[in-house]
């Protein structure tokens, strides 16, 4: 099994200097790291004034965390990959690899937010559904023979590379170069440590999307699914994957971020996070709807719904994991053995510094350690570079 953490730099009314939020993150990927998790995934995001998450380049970040790491796997959950020029970004990618010497997961999506969509590349605005997706594959595509071709070359509706008609002069290019001197591919450089790359993931909610991922061979991660509408986009990838010839999930049931809170006693697990789930809870209701947070034969319209504690409604759709290190444990056995969990990502939440560390320290010491014994140790393939 495998039992990652996903950490977001909250600074909720900016009241907080934004050295602290990088000294906090470096401070819980060290824990993490020494407590023995297996991954840590940073996320994308650009313009937060409100605060929710304010990382704009998560693999500048993972670039400082792999000099002060050894052995914790360095995700990225998600690159807007649309935001990004494909090659600058397999470089960068790359490098990190090379920093980390082999540590790096990367998942990709289209942008969520048009605020940041519209003002670093309003071509991938999302509401052009179809050029949207044509962007992300096309840059999709770049990455993965950046990673994985020499010479590199592609022709698209947006990028042709190399330029036409262009070369790079004396002898060092030749073997890239025709008759006339012009480059005819580029070489890459440098390419990942892993091979053929890092492991890649789809992040997204809707059945198209995880469709998507199975064509392409990558995995897939959500996190506001639940029940049968996460079921449900796990069936819809195998029936893809098996449709294109490539493996079921690696994972029987995809990662999908859930928040946790572990402590002595339920109430005090319950108080240490509560503020910071209830205030999660209004964003993505605000922004996606009740339904986000609902499984499909619910109605969002539903008044007791609408009235229930935000709180209370996502422990009872098995979006928490708060609680004893027993109830805790219990709660993930049970979602492993009748659900099919393997792959937990667990997002740290906004609580004391330490109640933080109270909280990963019983995870790590009493949790994880009961569910590898009671179910056994379940390895996760790697996607991408199974496929």
């Amino acid at each position: 099994m495998r039992f990652d953490l996903m950490h977001v730099l909250v600074n909720r009314g900016r009241t907080r200097p934004w050295d602290e939020l990088l000294d906090e993150t470096r401070e819980r990927v060290e824990l993490a790291d020494e407590l023995g998790f297996d991954g840590i995934w940073l996320g994308e995001h650009h313009f937060d004034g409100e605060g929710n998450d304010q990382l704009p380049n998560p693999v500048l970040m993972h670039a400082d965390l792999a000099a002060r790491t050894q052995r914790i796997r360095l995700g990225i959950a998600a690159i807007g990959l649309p935001l990004w020029h494909p090659v600058r970004l397999a470089e960068d990618l790359a490098m990190l690899d090379h920093f980390s010497k082999g540590r790096v997961d990367v998942a990709f999506s289209r942008g969520i937010l048009a605020g940041e969509i519209m003002n670093l590349n309003p071509e991938a605005d999302r509401r052009n559904e179809e050029q949207s997706r044509e962007i992300f594959q096309e840059n999709l595509d770049i990455v993965k023979k950046a990673w994985t071709e020499d010479p590199f070359r592609h022709r698209g509706k947006r990028y042709t590379l190399p330029w036409p008609k262009v070369g790079w002069g004396g002898k060092a290019m030749a073997d890239y170069e025709d008759e006339n001197g012009h480059l005819t591919g580029l070489p890459v450089i440098p390419k990942p440590v892993q091979s053929p790359m890092p492991p890649i993931y789809a992040v997204s909610q809707t059945e198209s999307g995880w469709r998507h991922a199975a064509q392409n061979g990558m995995g897939a991660i959500s996190s506001h699914p639940t029940g049968k509408k996460l079921a449900n986009l796990n069936a819809a990838y195998d029936e893809e994957a098996a449709t294109y010839g490539r493996p079921a999930h690696f994972a029987k049931v995809g990662p999908a971020v859930r928040e946790f809170s572990v402590a002595e006693t339920e109430a005090e697990a319950r108080a240490d996070i509560y503020h910071f789930v209830v205030d999660r809870f209004e964003v993505i209701k605000r922004v996606r709807g009740l339904g986000a947070w609902l499984d499909i034969d619910e109605d969002p319209e539903d008044p007791k719904l609408q009235a229930m504690d935000g709180f209370d409604l996502m422990m009872e759709r098995d979006y928490l994991f708060v609680g004893t290190p027993d109830s805790v444990a219990e709660r993930m056995i049970k979602m492993h053995r009748e659900r099919g969990w393997e792959h937990f990502m667990l997002a740290l939440g906004q609580a004391s510094p330490e109640a933080i560390e109270r909280s990963m320290r019983l995870m790590a010491e009493e949790v994880i350690p009961r569910v590898r014994r009671e179910v056994g140790d379940v390895t996760v393939e790697a996607a991408g570079a199974a496929r």
